[in-house]
């Protein structure tokens, strides 16, 4: 009996030129410098190892926890504000990839798995199921074809381990994207909402009834928590005093600045920095 042939995909050497997916290890705060609100145009998932520290998506904080995967969606919004002693990697990766598992495993709607961002804990049983692949990753960061095969291995085991898990909230509404991209260029100038209102063309109650709706904040928190991340992140890596980071920061004395930091982290910036 003659034996069926079946068509098999393979990765193409340009797929893996072109960075269809790519493996990025995380071994301090400053390998993923992003900090600010921001989107991708490209899919990502993060493996903490190691937990510490906030993941904002769409507005909404979210633990890092040891052993856990996070989806993060193409243009969804986002930052990570990681501690010092996490540990873990990054996968970012386009479309194409999610096209390319559906044709070898059609039972499977990768598009739509893989179309919101979720955050997902893994249980003990769950480690176990995942380990084997997160130390075979490690151990072959320079192999770009192997790796990409890994990815598409780890892709695979989401969607069929983890394809019901609950997305995060997510907004669609386009003026939060404008709103997030004024407050990385003006958190420092401390605008009115009036003065945000008149760069997006809309009135300031329509602005902060808008922010609410789709945060559950108003423009002063985020304003505010853009500030408080800036000002973390200058007291664990620039090197500079106090008295100059609160300079640096619009405030008027190094006082100020200490008081309003421990009223929004429960830490005076001293004991935060040390």
């Amino acid at each position: 009996m003659k034996q069926e042939q079946y068509e098999v995909y393979k990765y193409s050497d340009d797929e893996v030129r072109n960075n269809i997916a790519r493996y990025v290890h995380l071994d301090n705060p400053e390998s993923y410098p992003f900090d600010h609100y921001h989107g991708h145009e490209y899919n990502e998932i993060m493996v903490f190892l190691k937990g510490g520290g906030t993941h904002n998506i769409s507005f909404k904080d979210y633990r890092i926890e040891d052993q856990s995967i996070h989806l993060i969606a193409a243009r969804d919004l986002h930052w990570v504000e990681r501690s010092l002693h996490s540990e873990g990697f990054a996968i970012v990766y386009k479309d194409q990839l999610l096209d390319k598992l559906s044709i070898l495993n059609s039972e499977i709607d990768f598009r739509d798995i893989f179309s919101c961002s979720r955050i997902i804990n893994l249980n003990e049983e769950d480690q176990t199921k995942f380990a084997l692949l997160f130390k075979e990753m490690q151990a072959n960061k320079a192999d770009k074809l192997y790796m990409l095969q890994l990815i598409a291995a780890l892709l695979t085991r989401i969607a069929t381990v983890f394809h019901d898990a609950p997305g995060t909230s997510r907004t669609n509404d386009p003026l939060l994207k404008q709103v997030a991209s004024l407050i990385h260029k003006h958190f420092k100038d401390r605008w009115t909402p009036e003065q945000y209102a008149t760069a997006l063309h809309v009135t300031a109650r329509t602005l902060q009834n808008r922010i609410k709706q789709a945060s559950g904040k108003s423009l002063r928190q985020l304003e505010q928590e853009r500030l408080l991340k800036e000002a973390r992140q200058l007291l664990l890596t620039s090197g500079m005093p106090v008295s100059e980071i609160a300079i640096e920061l619009g405030f008027k004395e190094a006082a100020h600045f200490s008081n309003w930091f421990k009223a929004q982290s429960g830490q005076t910036p001293s004991e935060y920095k040390a």
